[in-house]
């Protein structure tokens, strides 16, 4: 081969080389590049955006839009983080946002019936004291304690007319806004309230017959759900139950986290929406922010909250399991 045919060779090889090179790292960049992608698909969401996903989007509202209407005669603030009056003076003396009437779980509990929910008629009363009509808008936050999933709860529960919403992230968010809170004591004139039994709703709770009747049965149409935290669920649960804490299905603000992330969540457990969930923690107050979740912002269309919790299942003397269940 003369030195002219040899120069032209090594020039094919090498200009080959460069183009196969040059095509493998565009390939591989397109091909990252669309791995990638949609792992960053919700983080451009806004509030609104997120929250017009839900199922009812009514039922949530962001520190924005509360802000925005401080000033409307007909809203009600319940600042529900506090179980009794010794929890609400070691934990929620820094302030509540204004305008903001304080609701304690002792308010609306019957304490002779495991912690449950009371009775209509005696929770209409007091909220009547509080100055709440059946016009009101009622907005409700809370904090970890997860009250203010509970007091919604209850407001369907007994049948309600009203408006009513959770402050999506709680007090937390609404300071973390550069919103201000008040030191003032809030209070409204004695008005009347009555809950609308035509839409009370008693199939979104049940009682310790029922749970040991599905917890035992194994039917594929029902699913039981331990929303404690995962090392609480690992030292005892109810049988054949799965277990999603309640922190898995908020961000870092305490936020709730978008539809496509919370259907993740349940779905890999096997909770679907054509089975009937049944929900519980210890007292009924992370069981009940549960069921909000899955009822109103994912649309669920049977979940029930077990109320009395393991705190009456364990009274009991009911069989616990431990450890995980595998899925």
């Amino acid at each position: 081969m003369n030195k002219k045919r040899r120069f032209f060779l090594i020039y094919f090889l090498i200009a080959f080389f460069v183009f196969l090179t040059t095509f493998v790292l565009i390939a591989g960049y397109k091909r990252s590049s669309t791995i990638v992608q949609p792992t960053y698909q919700n983080i451009n969401l806004t509030d609104e955006e997120k929250i017009a996903e839900y199922s009812n989007p009514d039922a949530v509202i962001t520190a924005s839009e509360l802000n925005n209407i401080l000033n409307d005669p007909n809203l009600i603030i319940l600042d529900a983080r506090a179980a009794n009056n010794k929890d609400y003076v070691q934990n929620c003396q820094g302030g509540h946002i204004p305008g903001a009437s304080v609701l304690l779980r002792s308010h609306y509990t019957d304490t002779a019936r495991w912690f449950r929910v009371a009775p209509a008629k005696q929770i209409q009363k007091y909220l009547s004291e509080m100055g709440i009509d059946n016009h009101s808008r009622i907005v409700i936050y809370g904090n970890d304690s997860c009250l203010q999933g509970r007091v919604y709860w209850m407001f369907k529960l007994h049948g309600c007319d009203n408006q009513i919403q959770i402050l999506d992230g709680g007090i937390d968010k609404w300071q973390e806004e550069g919103y201000q809170l008040s030191s003032e004591r809030t209070s409204h004139r004695p008005s009347k309230f009555a809950f609308n039994p035509d839409k009370a709703d008693q199939g979104y709770t049940t009682d310790l017959k029922e749970m040991g009747e599905i917890s035992s049965s194994n039917s594929p149409d029902n699913i039981i759900v331990d929303v404690r935290p995962n090392n609480e669920y690992l030292n005892g649960h109810i049988p054949s139950s799965v277990n999603v804490s309640v922190d898995e299905l908020m961000n870092e603000d305490k936020t709730f986290k978008p539809l496509d992330e919370l259907v993740s969540i349940f779905t890999a457990k096997g909770i679907t929406p054509d089975k009937n969930v049944y929900v519980y923690c210890t007292t009924g107050s992370l069981s009940s922010l549960a069921w909000y979740v899955l009822h109103e912002l994912m649309g669920y269309p049977s979940v029930i909250n077990y109320d009395g919790g393991l705190k009456e299942w364990s009274s009991r003397e009911r069989l616990l399991e431990k450890g995980e269940r595998s899925y």
